[in-house]
């Protein structure tokens, strides 16, 4: 006997409380410091629940950084973009993610406990920052080829260290909230394209 269509809404809802109770609850302790337990609380479920829906521990942090990552690429594509549309999504991302702390929180959280290999989210980290940096220096090449890079900036090197800055100011701003990250990413961005790219940007952020 199928199940009525009301049940699997249900479902659907309750699937999306529990990440978004993991995002905060991973966010705050990480993934080793983080329980079930305290996921199930948030939500009124008992553990076994949370297990009904995503098997293991390490599935929920799956689902959830899978959830991060739909959200990002709605800002920031991996394929078919332009370098000012990088740029400018890139902007709009940053925008979004100062506006849910607890992203940002899972991040660098997460990531830094995912540095070792026996880490359920090691792979997907390591594999994150490889997409992240062949992006970073295709945007930045087109940008290059369409005379938009300051004299002297490398695609490969320029990519390596933009994403370096941006990963540690979010550290700095998870410190110190009165940081003005966005601000300071501008900045990052105006050191390696010309003032002309720059204005175009801008003018599509206004």
């Amino acid at each position: 006997m199928a199940r009525p269509k009301g049940n699997h809404a249900v479902t659907a809802q309750r699937r999306q409380e529990v990440l978004a109770a993991a995002l905060e609850i991973f966010g705050e302790n990480g993934f080793r410091g983080a329980s079930l337990r305290q996921v199930a609380e948030k939500v009124g479920m008992t553990e076994a629940g949370i297990l009904h829906h995503f098997k293991t521990k390490g599935n929920l942090l799956q689902a959830v950084l899978d959830l991060r990552d739909q959200e990002s690429e709605r800002y920031v594509p991996r394929e078919d973009f332009t370098g000012i549309e990088f740029i400018v999504g890139w902007m709009r991302l940053l925008k979004y993610n100062l506006a849910h702390k607890g992203i940002v929180d899972l991040y660098a959280t997460v990531s830094a406990e995912a540095t070792s290999e026996d880490h359920p989210a090691h792979e997907y980290f390591k594999s994150r920052f490889e997409m992240v940096s062949d992006v970073t220096e295709r945007a930045f090449t087109i940008l290059d080829t369409e005379g938009r890079l300051n004299p002297g900036i490398h695609p490969h090197s320029a990519a390596r260290i933009f994403i370096a800055i941006s990963d540690g100011l979010q550290i700095q701003w998870l410190m110190d909230p009165s940081i003005d990250m966005y601000a300071l990413t501008a900045d990052s961005f105006k050191a390696i394209v010309t003032e002309a790219c720059w204005a175009e940007v801008e003018a599509l952020l206004d």
